[in-house]
């Protein structure tokens, strides 16, 4: 929170100077002083709470701490591509992923080759769907706000994510940083319907579930105290070989899905393509409204905050906004 006290501060300073040579003025320097002050208050407040990072939970609590519930085998599970929502891979994908296997051949996987493997399979598949709404029309909506979200999606990396939350009885600042987030609007409006895990280690996804978990439940909670249409939220953590995919649905009963690369890699591509297609197609409440929403939940006193890491400025340099062009093909459905 402290992050925007100083900045605030400078505002109401500037705002105070341009005022203070009118003395009718003299209401507004004082209700801009008490907005500041009250929020220096209450970013007090959160500094004091004892913190405790997302990976210090237990993961057999966090359905409980979080209201979750997990169910399975559901008919209309929408983690499992249907025909008509399966895609190709980018052949430009395939090259790169081919090209990267020859070049590092046996060396060990470590967090920072697997990451290099996720970082040209999800921003491929993101430049392919925006690319692909801009030339085929049909595939969207057709509004101009469509249009506009789906221009505006794009990536970021190492997020983080502070909140106050109750855990067995006593408040805590929880926080954590998110690999990578899918964004179609303003942090501050929890506007992203995916956040993603990278595993530490080969074949570590297991913990890393539970962590992506967490940061989806947070927005999900986010988004319902804003009494907002749409609270679902997708997550992704993986090793580049494992990928397990979950989705937070609106009545907050969460599902799972696991697939392999080698043996799924069709349904994993078409999957992060309909998530991002789902994102750049957010709900039907006008983007204001939602805000308006936000706000007044906002002022009730939840007062949870996504916010730019220390280096804000470094990480804003790695956002993407990319679009490479290909076109949809039928499949057949996945067999995990």
């Amino acid at each position: 929170m402290a992050v925007f006290i100083d900045p605030l501060q400078e505002r109401v300073n500037n705002l105070t100077r341009k005022v203070a040579r009118y003395t009718k003025n003299k209401h507004i320097m004082e209700e801009t002083d008490a907005i500041a002050n009250l929020v220096r208050t209450e970013s007090r407040k959160i500094k004091i709470l004892p913190s405790k990072a997302v990976t210090d939970l237990n993961a057999a609590d966090i359905p409980r701490l979080f209201s979750l519930k997990e169910v399975r085998h559901l008919d209309d599970d929408d983690l499992r591509p249907r025909d008509h929502e399966m895609v190709t891979l980018p052949a430009h994908l395939e090259t790169v992923l081919d090209d990267y296997t020859l070049a590092t051949g046996r060396s060990p996987s470590n967090e920072a080759m697997l990451r290099s493997q996720i970082d040209a399979i999800i921003p491929c598949t993101l430049a392919m769907m925006k690319r692909e709404c801009v030339y085929n029309p049909r595939l969207s909506t057709g509004s101009v706000r469509s249009t506009n979200s789906t221009k505006s999606l794009h990536l970021q990396f190492e997020r983080s994510i502070k909140t106050p939350w109750e855990i067995d009885g006593k408040d805590y600042l929880l926080s954590g940083a998110v690999d990578y987030s899918l964004w179609f609007g303003m942090p501050q409006n929890y506007e992203t319907n995916l956040v993603m895990v990278e595993a530490k280690k080969f074949g570590a996804v297991e913990p890393g579930k539970f962590e992506c978990l967490t940061y989806m439940a947070i927005i999900h909670h986010a988004r319902k105290k804003a009494k907002m249409k749409d609270t679902s939220i997708y997550g992704i953590t993986t090793d580049s070989v494992h990928w397990d995919f979950i989705q937070i649905r609106d009545n907050s009963e969460f599902i799972t899905r696991r697939y392999r690369w080698e043996h799924h890699t069709v349904e994993i591509v078409s999957l992060l393509y309909k998530i991002f297609e789902t994102a750049a197609h957010p709900s039907s409440i006008h983007p204001q409204a939602q805000r308006k929403r936000w706000r007044e939940s906002s002022s009730t006193g939840f007062s949870t905050s996504l916010e730019l890491p220390w280096n804000g400025k470094k990480e804003q340099k790695r956002n993407l906004r990319i679009g490479f062009r290909n076109s949809r093909t039928r499949g057949s459905n996945p067999q995990p």
